[in-house]
């Protein structure tokens, strides 16, 4: 198969996608763009950015075809041997999960507007791209020739999104075998040899905590935009970090954040993009794939992103408490974690995971997940007397399940927390994970055991929150305090 990619007239915002698909021999074929992208767990109808779709044979005929379902197509090819599909596909959102094009660059996730033929998704295949001779493209696509790229299968392509322009930057440096890409596109304040450095570090101990890394090639795509913006998503070999800072932003601040969002989204590498729910293996692009599981995928990596920074003394303390304060704010603002479980809301998001929703409805799987991997991690830590952590949780999801073409599911989650902690963990599944309103309480029982104290006040604008040592700690907490920052 065969994708060529350009853009007639990028001033209107429209990508032009020309789709040559071979070797028919079936009467009737259909093709499917995807309803959702992984990372963002809701649907997402991808379909309505689309137009002019048509059809035609190998002589330039017009061949029949019929819409099915909101992005499914059904196509007449009794005696055809191969067809074309042309569309076009409205880019027109630069955020790190959309695709947008302009005079300036073409910036495609290819799981927002390429489409695949139903029970051919295994099959090998190109893109091309017919854009300016002098532009470079940053992706981690298997590079044939320049602007020339192959695809292992459709899982593969969708999964690899790509910025084509004369302008990208690109830094690279070599760590455990793996040569880790930095590219840029836009105007940006980043010392990158300070940005490489600190990579270097914080991927040191993510690395350590699998002793792999499991891609010989991972790609940084930073775009930089022009307005206050932070999102990003995770891929299977890179990811997309779309960055804009805020007029009370510092330079520092900005920084500090974008490290935060990095380290979060490179630990994406194992937990989710190859760490996976049984429900998610495979994905199903055509509707909700429901999982109670956001806390592990998302909060688990949440907590990890800055405690990463932490471990590996690219943040001292006093930082990641600043950042660790900032997300419990948004939990204690949060009303409804009194109304609905972090596993309710996870299942959610495929409702209203993504907007803010009715008031007090429901809670973040990020940062609720967040907290309960921090009580995790410290039960762990504190029963194994610093010999196990949730760390040993993750590597054992990850050879033993994922290395084994298997997903996982909430007892074996369950059982690997109380296989490493000694303990039972049903207490807090019954209160962290299922129950609502009981997080104060284990939260803060988890801080005091590693020197932490907590402290909630209301303010004009909700709740002022402040994480102090603990005067005159005791020798457990101090030891214990000890395992929680040690790196590997």
């Amino acid at each position: 198969m065969h994708y060529f990619i350009t853009s007639e007239k990028p001033d209107t915002h429209f990508i032009n996608i020309k789709w040559t698909i071979p070797n028919l021999h079936q009467d009737i074929v259909h093709v499917q763009l995807p309803s959702w992208r992984p990372g963002r767990y809701e649907l997402q109808h991808y379909a309505k950015n689309l137009r002019d779709f048509t059809v035609a044979n190998e002589q330039g005929n017009p061949v029949a075809f019929r819409k099915v379902s909101k992005d499914r197509w059904e196509i007449d090819t009794a005696g055809i041997n191969k067809i074309e599909i042309s569309y076009a596909y409205f880019a027109n959102q630069p955020d790190a999960g959309a695709s947008y094009v302009c005079e300036e660059f073409l910036y495609l996730n290819p799981v927002n507007a390429l489409m695949y033929v139903e029970g051919r998704m295994d099959e090998p295949g190109i893109v091309e791209f017919g854009i300016p001779e002098h532009w470079e493209i940053a992706t981690q696509l298997p590079v044939k020739s320049k602007h020339l790229f192959s695809v292992e299968n459709y899982d593969f392509l969708a999964d690899s999104p790509l910025i084509a322009s004369g302008n990208l930057e690109h830094y690279s440096f070599q760590q455990f075998n793996t040569t880790f890409h930095m590219w840029f596109e836009g105007k940006h304040t980043i010392d990158p040899n300070r940005l490489l450095e600190d990579t270097r570090h914080y991927a040191e101990v993510q690395h350590n905590v699998f002793g792999e890394l499991p891609c010989e090639h991972y790609h940084f795509l930073y775009l930089m935009l022009d307005k206050p913006f932070r999102h990003g998503v995770e891929h299977l070999n890179s990811t997309v970090i779309a960055m804009g800072i805020s007029p009370d932003a510092t330079t520092e601040e900005f920084y500090n954040d974008l490290l935060a969002i990095s380290s979060h989204e490179l630990f994406h590498l194992w937990n989710v993009k190859r760490i996976r729910p049984e429900e998610m293996l495979p994905y199903d692009f055509t509707r909700e794939n429901y999982s109670h599981l956001g806390y592990v995928y998302e909060g688990v990596t949440t907590y990890y992103g800055d405690l990463f920074l932490l471990r590996s003394g690219v943040w001292n303390l006093d930082q990641y408490l600043d950042s660790l304060q900032a997300d419990l704010k948004r939990h204690f603002d949060n009303e409804g974690r009194f109304h609905y479980s972090v596993a309710e809301s996870s299942w959610d998001t495929w409702l209203d995971g993504y907007v803010p929703g009715i008031p007090g409805r429901k809670v973040s799987i990020y940062i609720e997940g967040l907290i309960a991997a921090l009580v995790a991690d410290i039960m762990i830590l504190k029963n194994s007397k610093g010999k196990y952590r949730l760390d040993q949780v993750l590597n054992d999801l990850y050879h033993h399940d994922y290395k084994s073409g298997k997903g996982y599911n909430e007892a074996r989650y369950q059982a690997l927390l109380e296989q490493y902690g000694g303990c039972s963990f049903v207490p807090y599944f019954k209160d962290l994970i299922w129950g609502k309103g009981q997080h104060e309480v284990w939260l803060r029982e988890t801080l005091v055991s590693i020197g932490l104290e907590l402290q909630v006040q209301e303010g004009d604008s909700g709740a002022v929150i402040r994480l102090n040592r603990v005067e005159n700690q005791t020798d457990q907490q101090k030891e214990l305090f000890g395992y929680w920052i040690k790196a590997v």
